[in-house]
């Protein structure tokens, strides 16, 4: 800043002592001096660093709250009103009563846990404890049981009481993937065209049985898949079901897929020697898919027993 000084013109501008000015002294004794003042930050500058601090926090927390959906978003244990409300509208009432191979329709109480693992997309998933069982008859006179894993995981079987064997003539599966911004299902369908033979008339320990079947995916559309494989008669096994010792049947299938989809399943089960209900079972799948994103392999196990003698009806 200048300063004008009123004097004559061409007179000498008088001498002043020259005084250099310091800064105060401030601080303790480690430090005895401060700094310089620094030149003041400016405000836009300010305001710049709190935006681009806000969106850094925003999106960490969009990643956290991502890892965390991804990590935690799975499937719920389907309720049994659900599937008894679904059992409802669906009833034929053809076969209420029970008899040989055939159990009484209605909702049945199982327990059992399944666990999944995809792969491409990484993913898990776990299911149970409580398992409904839903029996309803179509008409041809066959019963289908579906065990409601949870859900987004359902499996089902067609079984047809035929010359005083059991056959299983169809079974389907579907499964639904919560993967946070979006969800994946898909159904597969197998219709056998050499019928498996769940329990013969005639039993044979030791005895095996071997069947085919071809398979579709419903809205996924990956070409045929064919299963096919045998399932051997182990034995009779007591069973103890809430409180009460049942015999059944025991079985061991063993399956492998071809065409679009490869891989296998083992299943073991125990059917009640009474109606032919499975009353316990388990098993263990892998199954290598095609995707946009590359092949994808699905292995799970899983296990479940009825829990209730009685269904609700």
């Amino acid at each position: 800043m200048t300063e004008t000084l009123d004097r004559a013109p061409g007179a000498v501008a008088p001498v002043e002592p020259l005084f250099i000015t310091l800064p105060p002294v401030t601080g303790g004794p480690d430090r005895p001096f401060d700094s310089a003042p620094r030149r003041p930050f400016h405000r836009r500058h300010r305001v710049a660093l709190i935006v681009m601090t806000t969106i850094v926090v925003i999106l960490a927390g969009g990643v956290g709250v991502f890892v965390y959906q991804w990590n935690h978003a799975g499937p719920q244990q389907l309720s049994a009103s659900t599937a008894y409300q679904r059992f409802r509208s669906g009833v034929t009432g053809q076969f209420s009563d029970p008899g040989k191979l055939r159990p009484h329709e209605g909702v049945y109480s199982y327990t059992g846990t399944a666990a999944e693992h995809l792969t491409l997309p990484p993913k898990s998933q776990a299911e149970g404890p409580k398992i409904p069982g839903t029996v309803t008859y179509n008409s041809q006179g066959c019963w289908v049981l579906r065990l409601d894993y949870s859900n987004s995981h359902w499996q089902n079987s067609t079984y047809c009481p035929r010359n005083g064997n059991l056959m299983e003539v169809a079974r389907a599966g579907w499964y639904r993937w919560n993967l946070v911004a979006l969800s994946i299902a898909d159904t597969a369908t197998y219709a056998c065209n050499r019928s498996e033979v769940a329990i013969p008339a005639v039993l044979h320990s030791g005895a095996t049985y071997s069947f085919s079947c071809t398979g579709t995916n419903t809205p996924l559309k990956m070409g045929p898949v064919t299963m096919a494989g045998t399932n051997e008669y182990l034995g009779v096994q007591t069973v103890r079901i809430a409180g009460t010792d049942v015999v059944t049947l025991h079985f061991h299938e063993v399956t492998h897929f071809s065409g679009s989809q490869t891989g296998y399943n083992i299943a073991d089960t125990w059917f009640s020697t009474v109606n032919g209900l499975p009353v316990r079972g388990t098993w263990k799948t892998v199954v290598t898919s095609p995707t946009f994103l590359g092949t994808s392999t699905l292995s799970g196990t899983g296990d479940y027993k009825l829990s209730s003698l009685t269904p609700r009806t």
